[in-house]
């Protein structure tokens, strides 16, 4: 059978290259490329199993028109051209009503293709309608890094076998960078130690030598904490500090307030542990941090990274191999792709929806002009945003015309008036950038897309020669798009230029020491305040609650897998075995978490530790009622990010 290139779309830092077996236009099998040095021909188990749902009878391969109720799920097929002409005729008509600012676009990461992921922000650009602000994931995590560090980037994935130390926080990392494991593994069989730091004991406790359960939130107490023994055993690089940081000072003078006895109550950790931690980062020879992202989505994330980024520059472990952190920024732009998000073409002034208040947005608050369009492409709302239900209300509006361009019959789907039939990677043309390390690779379909699927470039070509756009930019095919950015791309060499237009994944190497991407080529320590903590937002249940990640599926991409799906499992509940114990609950029984915006069941897991009064649910299962009907559309304090692990629960036998 025939074998292809091509690239993992999907929402993950590793960016695999794959080897994909075809005949005909069927896809056989997908396996990893050796000729990738990171992923080295090694894929996880969601991507083995893609055969399974790009070959589906249950794929959407035509357009459709809703039937029934919204969210029943009846549709019947629909020419493209009908499809195209009622779009844009009630656009016009909601246009010329309530102005252009009525029209929503919703998307995230479904996938992450220069082309097909940023080419509807042109044509919502050229349209005048909303902006949607895309803070769901890690923004807070990265505004607090750029307030300290700037656009510097951090470590490699490489630098990790070199560090003596590696604080693994908040990261699961079987479940979310499975090819950063066997360079940990190198960094273990040399002699480094490996500490987790998490509000439960997730699979990455197999590889670690201690854990450390901390209290949800309480992340940015902790490192202030580490800060105060460094600084008060005179463990810190005095000399590091004078040459690249500004602000130490100002820091210093706060951080008596933070001891291991006045953070304990905070972080549920006993000084004589916190203090242990901080000695040995401290005498470290080149201590790395692998930094997650689920710290951060608290009402403090932005704030709690500042305090984590400042421990680096304390020991000044970024002039030595290994040292630093991994996790935060680890790839540049190597193409500029503002090319495909064209915001010349974005008017003045327009109407801003953050991702995370859809739900308040689409019921009318917040909003100087009410939404009676939303287009859903690459994201399923209905799931993964907060305040599900508060979501689905607004998706349940009679006067709200959505369109959604999607493979399957999602959670969101079901409440559209059109949808169109969207491909799998395999059927596109694409130039993927991972953002977890130095690495990108231009793909071409290697299947022909089924039925009549188009992509997201050429839906939008589409929709713009029917709005009467005539920006030549629409005209043009995504190879091209694609072509054009690495040929101008800054980064690349000539000779790098022409293995990625070849296909090949093309992997850079960063520079060492990395440099300091600030304005005055400093560490900012106290820009524009002192680093500090402050409680997260909270609720007056008595659990809080935080939404971890699994192995078998990505948010809500790979649910339509059903072998996964049945890998899965059941939704599970975790807690802490005193806190079961106290309120009478056993392994297995049923349990309902709730709180002011709704209800979740699952079934109660003893079966790894979890800091005391935390309740972990993990995965995004699809349905009502789901973890999402718990967590608010509240922000972060950097970054307006989601804040989807700073909400609290009540936990009661079902």
């Amino acid at each position: 059978m025939p074998t292809y290139r091509s690239a993992c779309p999907y929402d993950c830092p590793d960016g695999c290259s794959l080897l994909v077996e075809t005949q005909g236009d069927r896809v056989c099998a997908v396996t990893g490329d050796p000729a990738n040095p990171y992923t080295q021909g090694r894929v996880c188990g969601k991507v083995r199993h893609l055969p399974q749902a790009v070959n589906s009878p249950h794929r959407i391969l035509t357009p459709l028109r809703r039937t029934g109720e919204k969210g029943e799920g009846k549709f019947a097929p629909i020419s493209w051209a009908e499809a195209v002409e009622e779009i844009s005729a009630r656009w016009k008509e909601l246009m010329a009503r309530y102005g252009a600012e009525t029209i929503l676009p919703c998307s995230y990461a479904g996938t992450m293709g220069a082309v097909q992921r940023h080419g509807g922000d042109g044509f919502f650009h050229a349209l005048g309608a909303a902006e949607l602000v895309r803070t769901l994931c890690s923004s807070g995590k990265s505004a607090g890094w750029e307030r300290v560090m700037g656009t510097s980037c951090d470590l490699s994935p490489w630098d990790v076998a070199h560090s003596d130390l590696i604080l693994v926080w908040s990261s699961d990392l079987l479940s979310t960078r499975i090819h950063l494991v066997p360079l940990l593994r190198q960094a273990r069989d040399r002699g480094a130690k490996v500490v987790l730091i998490d509000v439960y004991a997730n699979l990455t406790e197999m590889f670690a030598h201690q854990t450390l359960l901390v209290k949800p939130g309480s992340d940015g107490a902790l490192a202030l904490s580490l800060l105060q023994v460094l600084d008060a055993e005179g463990l810190t690089d005095q000399a590091y500090l004078a040459a690249h940081t500004t602000g130490w000072e100002e820091l210093r003078a706060t951080l008596g307030r933070w001891t291991p006895e006045d953070t304990q109550s905070i972080t549920g950790l006993e000084p004589e542990a916190v203090r242990a931690l901080a000695r040995e980062y401290g005498r470290a020879k080149a201590p790395c941090i692998i930094l997650g992202s689920g710290f951060s989505r608290s009402g403090n994330g932005g704030e709690a990274t500042r305090a984590i980024a400042a421990l680096p520059a304390a020991v000044g472990a970024w002039g030595k191999q290994g040292g630093g952190t991994y996790g935060v920024c680890s790839s540049p732009n190597l193409v500029d792709k503002s090319l495909m998000k064209r915001p010349d073409l974005a008017g003045p002034g327009r109407q801003q929806v953050n991702i995370n208040q859809i739900g308040p947005a689409l019921l009318g608050e917040g909003v100087k002009t009410p939404i009676h369009s939303l287009y859903v492409y690459h994201c399923n709302p209905a799931s993964v945003l907060s305040d599900q239900n508060g979501v689905l209300r607004g998706l349940e509006r009679q006067d709200l015309f959505t369109v959604v361009h999607e493979r399957y019959m999602t959670d969101t789907a079901k409440y559209a008036d059109i949808i169109l039939p969207a491909p799998y990677m395999v059927e596109c043309e694409d130039l993927y950038t991972p953002y977890g390390y130095r690495q990108i690779q231009y793909v071409r379909p290697v299947v022909s897309p089924p039925g009549e699927v188009k992509s997201n470039w050429e839906v939008f070509s589409l929709l713009a020669r029917a709005m009467g756009i005539e920006d030549p930019h629409f005209q043009r095919g995504a190879g091209e798009l694609c072509r054009e950015m690495v040929e101008g791309s800054a980064a690349l060499t000539p000779g790098e230029k022409e293995r990625v237009l070849a296909g090949e994944p093309v992997v850079l190497e960063p520079p060492f020491p990395l440099p300091v991407e600030t304005a005055d080529g400093r560490i900012h320590l106290a820009d524009p305040a002192p680093i500090t903590w402050y409680p997260p937002h909270g609720g007056p249940e008595p659990f809080r609650l935080v939404c971890a990640p699994v192995m078998q599926t990505l948010n809500s991409s790979f649910n339509e897998i059903p072998d996964l799906q049945q890998m899965r499992g059941e939704r599970t509940v975790r807690m802490n075995q005193s806190d079961a114990a106290r309120l009478g609950l056993r392994a297995g029984e049923r349990v309902v978490c709730s709180n002011d915006l709704g209800r979740m069941e699952g079934a109660l897991a003893l079966d790894r530790a979890v800091a005391p009064g935390t309740v972990v649910v993990q995965g995004v299962y699809p349905g009502a009622n789901a973890v999402n009907s718990l967590t608010h559309p509240r922000l972060s304090d950097l970054g307006a990010a989601t804040t989807l692990n700073d909400n609290t629960v009540e936990v009661r036998r079902a």
